[in-house]
């Protein structure tokens, strides 16, 4: 199923400029936005920061036809196994306290304590729980 192009789009293109993907090289759901007719784009390259949406002069709600569109296709590979990681222990990818500390100090800021893995598995089961994900945890 092909995503419609929202009406309330400009195509001005500042969904673009602030998208941290667009930024170093990837296209993200923005470059349809901005040009329609784009087919090289990935709606599953999202950092999920928000920008485009709080950037967007017409409003355009460009979370949710990301997601319209993530729900039209299969997740690439590796999204099971990152999903996985995040319930066994609360991280997609291991983050040691010391060397997080230690990268911090380098850049003068203060340490902060990683949220235990049990945190990141509530909040999942929570959200899956919600009846947009009535189906409950994938997996």
């Amino acid at each position: 199923m092909e995503v419609k192009h929202p009406e309330a789009c400009i195509q001005c293109g500042t969904c673009v400029t602030v998208c941290p993907v667009e930024m170093v090289g990837g296209h993200a759901i923005v470059t349809f936005l901005a040009d329609p007719e784009a087919s090289d784009y990935s709606v599953w390259l999202c950092s999920s920061c928000w920008r485009c949406q709080e950037a967007c002069p017409a409003g355009v709600n460009i979370y949710e036809l990301m997601m319209e569109e993530r729900r039209c296709q299969a997740a690439p590979g590796g999204y099971q196994d990152a999903f996985d990681s995040v319930l066994a222990g609360g991280l997609v990818l291991e983050v040691v306290q010391e060397e997080l500390d230690q990268n911090r100090a380098a850049w003068g800021l203060e340490p902060v304590e990683l949220p235990s893995p049990d945190l990141a598995r509530v909040l999942l089961r929570r959200v899956w729980r919600t009846p947009r994900f009535s189906g409950g945890l994938p997996g």
